[in-house]
């Protein structure tokens, strides 16, 4: 992906340690190609939750509210420099945390700062929602489900809560993300800090980007974790290329988000097989998307609203994954899943899918992560790839197996 934002003229070079202050409402979003980030919050933006409508008309609502209202900031303080900035939710149980915010196109020193700050820990609680054996039995109703012809996917997920016995320091938190995740998109998000916590995270995963013509997708959906001997890792790698279970996965995800950008472009370029992505802890199947729009006045928020969720986080069709998900899953996803970026008045912006997350509050942390099931899926594999995927942030956390006492 080749997006730049020059439409930003007040560029700011700083040490990634002073993106954000713990205390204050603060938003950024580091991409492989550059930094978006905000101090200057200047209004949060109020939604409602109409249960009457689908969760695409929802989302619809909720974008072209957010639209008007920066327009309207705009206009009233004559401040170009304006964006939309925030996150969306996986589903409308939840609503958006999105602000209008001055943004600054930034440049992020490679400074080194270390996070230590969990070193003398040596018993952090630890409550996995729903257990191991739950979690498990979730994937096999799934299973069974796809297997009777009823469903193609649907994504499971578990929460990870953590209580420490110090305060974390959530910009030691960022700063190790960042440093761990130069080819993905690493995020934090908080609208008051001293209510919410801080929501941040390291995805490797592009929902939709957009400059004028040029839209760019990477979408991410196969999975296996990654091990310590270069050897094995090599094999482990080969072994997710070569799984037939999960290219028919994200042959999946690559199919939908075809079929629903095809309308918008005149021309969309996508690779007949998926390419290796690595993390620090996962190997991941992905593909690079890019097309032209036949309209460059189409605004990124009429991309989103209909590509998030994508099957990658969701299911297919989504909205009977949507419905088993929340069944099934004793927590509400909040953020997760769903979809953290920004737009400008010109509906240029990127906006990533929010995975390898979590929402952090003084001592304690929620952390996310889910699989996603399709036929050939086994209980016991899926449950390790979730635990697999909370490793990103606890090693941002600094934290090891060992010094979690599950309760």
């Amino acid at each position: 992906m080749s997006i730049q934002q020059p439409w930003f003229k007040n560029a700011l070079h700083i040490k990634k340690q002073n993106l954000f202050e713990s205390d204050q409402a603060g938003f950024v979003f580091a991409a492989p190609t550059g930094t978006i980030s905000s101090k200057k919050i200047y209004k949060n933006i109020d939604f409602l939750n109409h249960p009457e409508l689908t969760f695409q008309q929802q989302l619809t609502q909720w974008l072209t509210q957010s639209k008007l209202l920066l327009q309207q900031e705009i206009s009233a303080s004559n401040n170009h420099d304006l964006i939309i900035v925030g996150g969306l939710p996986f589903d409308a149980r939840d609503l958006p945390e999105l602000s209008i915010a001055e943004a600054s196109n930034t440049h992020v020193s490679n400074q080194a700062r270390s996070c230590q700050f969990n070193a003398k820990q040596t018993g952090v609680k630890a409550k996995l929602i729903p257990a191991a054996q739950i979690y498990t039995e979730g994937v096999s109703q799934l299973v069974d489900l796809i297997h009777e012809k009823k469903l193609k996917k649907a994504v499971l997920a578990r929460a990870m809560d953590l209580s420490l016995d110090e305060r974390i320091d959530v910009v030691d938190v960022f700063c190790h993300l960042l440093d761990t995740n130069p080819e993905g998109y690493t995020f934090a998000l908080s609208q008051q800090p001293q209510k919410q916590g801080w929501f941040m995270g390291a995805s490797p995963e592009l929902l939709i980007a957009k400059q004028n013509e040029q839209i760019f997708s990477h979408p991410v959906a196969g999975t296996l974790a990654r091990h310590p001997d270069q050897a094995i890792d090599n094999a482990r790698a080969a072994e997710l290329l070569a799984s037939a279970k999960d290219q028919h996965e994200h042959a999946m995800v690559i199919e939908a988000i075809a079929d629903q950008l095809t309308p918008f472009c005149k021309t969309l370029h996508i690779p007949k097989q998926p390419a290796l992505l690595q993390t620090q802890t996962l190997w991941h199947l992905a593909t690079k998307i890019q097309g032209t729009v036949k309209d460059p006045d189409l605004h990124i928020f009429d991309l989103v609203s209909i590509l998030h969720p994508t099957p990658a986080v969701c299911g297919e069709p989504a909205q009977l994954a949507r419905e088993l998900i929340a069944s099934l899953e004793p927590f509400h996803r909040s953020l997760f899943a769903g979809a953290i970026g920004w737009s400008d008045a010109q509906g240029n912006g990127a906006w990533s899918v929010t995975v390898r997350c979590g929402r952090i509050f003084e001592q304690q942390i929620r952390l996310y992560a889910g699989a996603g099931i399709v036929s050939a899926s086994k209980p016991e594999l899926e449950l390790n790839e979730t635990a697999a995927k909370f490793q990103t942030m606890l090693n941002a956390l600094g934290l090891k197996a060992e010094q979690l006492i599950y309760i």
